[in-house]
């Protein structure tokens, strides 16, 4: 496994590749181009500027690069805790299952992770 792809995964154990905030951009980029269709009926008359704005808001979430890179939130609280620590995410931490910076979504990663290495996690979300 390379390193570019373990760098996939976020210090609080997200793959970065399945975040919503991907997931919603794309979501937004593919109907700004269906929207484009010359097949479809009539005006879009509710398509309004605002809707457009809000279209290109929804694309904007996507973080310019993966966490691991420096993308997302810069004041992320796990992504400094790891840092300051000197772990490649919290699945190397022993005090993960009392942390109160850890969502249960991530304890669930985490403990996937821990349990069958990070090359059969990568596996199992790519």
């Amino acid at each position: 496994m390379s390193k570019q792809n373990k760098n996939l995964i976020a210090y609080c154990s997200l793959y970065c590749l399945k975040c919503y905030k991907m997931t919603v951009s794309e979501a937004a980029i593919k109907l700004k181009e269906e929207l484009k269709n010359p097949h479809i009926c009539g005006k879009l008359k509710f398509l309004s500027k605002g809707f457009a704005k809000n279209l290109d808001e929804l694309v904007a979430l996507r973080c310019p690069k993966i966490c691991k890179a420096g993308g997302g939130n810069k004041n992320c609280l796990i992504r400094k805790c790891c840092l300051k620590k000197k772990i490649n995410g919290c699945w190397e931490c022993v005090d993960f299952k009392v942390c109160d910076k850890l969502k249960e979504q991530y304890v669930g990663n985490i403990k996937r992770i821990r349990k069958t290495g990070i090359s059969n996690y990568l596996k199992a979300n790519s």
